[in-house]
């Protein structure tokens, strides 16, 4: 058995299999890469941001399901933003508790192996000498530099005053302190301590320090469906995660036996899950049971719309994008974890926290602003999440861990990768193929599809024949990714991580 790290960042990578090489076990490992995640690349996550994770202990049948995600603020008024269409991004009702900090606790509590905070150690050494900067980041670094540069969470990121270049060096001294403090003296410190008050604060009590000390990561049940012979799990809503497994589902329905894929089938498969999306997907509470997205009737009747021959007509699920880092990793004991955190546009909310080094995500804009709609903005609910990690499982024992980020992308970009591996494509050949997304659709337009270069034309053709708009990419998107997989072949386990960012990696040992 192999110890693997994927994720979006090599030094994140390098952090997870060294917790590995020290004794660690994949919970710890999977920790410890998130961590540095958030130093290196606070464009896509970090200790402002929620987090979702699914564990697979071995001996056992099936994952246990992390929520760490936070609720809106008690003095969110959804009156109060009838100017607008959507929730502004860096409004701070856009902002709700960060659950990242006590879901690292929360993992560690359960299934840690090492003392929590060696986890740290890496990300701080790594504020305090520095990291080189990344294109992404320098991107989103250029894109925020008039908010961020002014805050004093975000000074550092602009040494001398200016956007640093790729491959520049910036430290991150004040993270490094917060993140020393919360090692030693656990989430009391974010949750009940001065942080909270600084993030009410920030927030203009919009979060209250009682809604933040409040705050507990919950354990809940996966959602799962059986296809092609293996089982999927993923975490349920209040994300979308289950929009992966839907459109699986319903192309196997529909599937014609042939080893290729049928592209038209699944970018149909994928509408007709997606039109419903927003009438069903939101905090269901204690009442998950009423949820419906897995159920097979529901499924088969979705199956009945799709066309063979042509593109139909759906509903259009709302935009909704995403700044995120997945990452997986599994021990030589065959424990694993698919685990994704995020910020969600970007670096966020670019709303920071006093002197403390970090800013705050704004899932809340996954909410929508329609009086008395189950996902509408609400004091203690919580919002549409676009996050969708994945585990699979073969009679009881771990198969595939996989995930990406890619906002309301991610099932696209995940059901198309893994209906390849589910048709027993290579994994390199299943990363590198050419990708589509789905920017949006709805009543009374056709479906409207970008694919990346290198996909063979008779299928564009084809597309083009079924009534399908086809834009032809002229590169490879960043934004189709990463896609990190953990698969399990009949030689050993492999691992892959995605060309299209170029600071992914992945390592087995």
């Amino acid at each position: 058995m192999s110890n693997i790290v994927v994720s979006p960042h090599n030094l994140s990578t390098l952090a997870g299999i060294e917790i590995l090489r020290k004794g660690g076990n994949a919970i710890d490992a999977a920790i410890a890469t998130n961590i540095v995640q958030g130093v290196v690349a606070p464009e896509t996550c970090g200790i402002g941001g929620d987090l979702f994770a699914l564990i697979w202990i071995n001996g056992e049948t099936k994952p246990y399901c992390l929520d760490s995600s936070g609720y809106a603020g008690s003095n969110v008024y959804i009156s109060s933003l009838s100017s607008y269409n959507d929730i502004p991004l860096d409004h701070p009702m856009s902002v709700t508790v960060p659950g990242a900090v006590s879901g690292w606790y929360a993992m560690h509590e359960r299934f840690g192996s090492l003392e929590i905070n060696h986890l740290f150690r890496q990300a701080i050494e790594i504020c305090k000498k520095g990291f080189k900067v990344s294109t992404e980041l320098h991107q989103s670094l250029k894109n925020h530099e008039e908010t961020l540069k002014i805050q004093d969470s975000g000074k550092e990121l602009y040494p001398s005053g200016q956007v640093p270049d790729v491959g520049d060096t910036i430290q991150r001294t004040l993270l490094a302190k917060t993140l020393e403090r919360i090692s030693f003296e656990g989430p009391d410190y974010f949750y009940r301590g001065e942080v909270s008050e600084a993030i009410s604060e920030a927030l203009t009590n919009i979060v209250t320090q009682d809604d933040i000390s409040s705050f507990h990561p919950q354990w809940i049940e996966p959602l799962s469906i059986e296809m092609y012979g293996k089982i999927g799990w993923v975490t349920p809503p209040h994300t979308q995660s289950y929009l992966t497994l839907a459109t699986l589902k319903i192309y196997e329905m529909l599937d014609s036996g042939s080893k290729d894929v049928d592209l038209h089938t699944l970018i149909e498969s994928y509408r007709a899950a997606a039109s419903q999306r927003d009438d069903i997907t939101y905090d269901y509470g204690n009442n998950i049971n009423l949820f419906p997205g897995l159920n097979t009737k529901y499924l088969k009747s979705l199956s009945n719309l799709i066309d063979l021959d042509n593109s139909s007509i759906f509903d259009q699920p709302a935009d909704i994008g995403g700044g995120t880092a997945y990452m997986c990793t599994k021990d030589k004991d065959g424990n694993a974890v698919s685990l994704i955190q995020s910020n969600y546009y970007g670096i966020g909310s670019t709303i920071g926290v006093g002197n403390y080094g970090f800013f705050l995500h704004n899932r809340g804009a996954g909410f929508n602003l329609i009086k008395n709609h189950p996902n509408s903005l609400k004091p203690g609910r919580k919002p549409l999440h676009t996050l969708s990690p994945t585990m699979w499982s073969v009679d009881g024992n771990l198969d595939m861990v996989i995930g990406t980020r890619g906002g309301r992308y991610q099932p696209q970009l995940l059901s198309h990768f893994i209906l390849k591996i589910l048709k027993k494509e290579n994994l390199i050949d299943a990363i590198t193929s050419p990708r589509w997304n789905i920017d949006e659709f709805g009543k009374k337009s056709v479906s409207e599809i970008n694919i990346e270069p290198g996909l063979d034309e008779n299928i564009i053709d084809e597309l083009i024949n079924k009534g399908h708009k086809v834009n032809q990419l002229t590169e490879v998107q960043n934004s189709y990714g990463p896609i990190s997989a953990i698969v399990k072949t009949e030689e050993s386990w492999k691992a892959s991580h995605d060309i299209r960012v170029d600071t992914a990696s992945s390592i087995i040992e």
